[in-house]
């Protein structure tokens, strides 16, 4: 089993749409962002089921990518200590915004972006 795929339990995204992502936020936070770009690019091929959960989900990537490359420590990425704890509020926080009945589907996906790199977080301190 690699590296990644022992993280990916309990993404909100499938098959090969999962190993996209978990590929994404592994360069992500190794701060590889040529082979984060890339693997966008295989995201943004992938299937989500419905077109406006996607771009939310695609959109929220593409935010992660850019904070991170920045650097920005008035950023949320960049300003937090993600503890086991905080990491646990955080997905939680995620999971119920997407989850929540007066959002959109793109709210949704972009939501579940969150939560996705929240989930995979805490799946690396575990």
């Amino acid at each position: 089993m690699t590296k990644t795929s022992s993280y990916t339990k309990g993404l909100s995204v499938r098959g090969n749409t999962r190993k996209a992502v978990a590929e994404f936020i592994e360069y992500l936070l190794d701060r590889r962002f040529t082979d984060a770009e890339r693997s966008l690019d295989s995201v943004k091929d992938c299937s989500f089921g419905e077109e406006e959960y996607k771009e939310g989900y695609v959109k929220a990537m593409e935010g992660l990518l850019l904070s991170v490359r920045s650097g920005d420590e008035r950023d949320f990425l960049n300003k937090n200590d993600f503890t086991p704890e905080t990491i646990k509020v955080y997905r939680k926080e995620f999971k119920d915004f997407a989850s929540s009945t007066i959002r959109t589907s793109w709210d949704s996906g972009y939501f579940d972006a969150w939560s996705d790199l929240m989930q995979y977080k805490h799946n690396m301190e575990n």
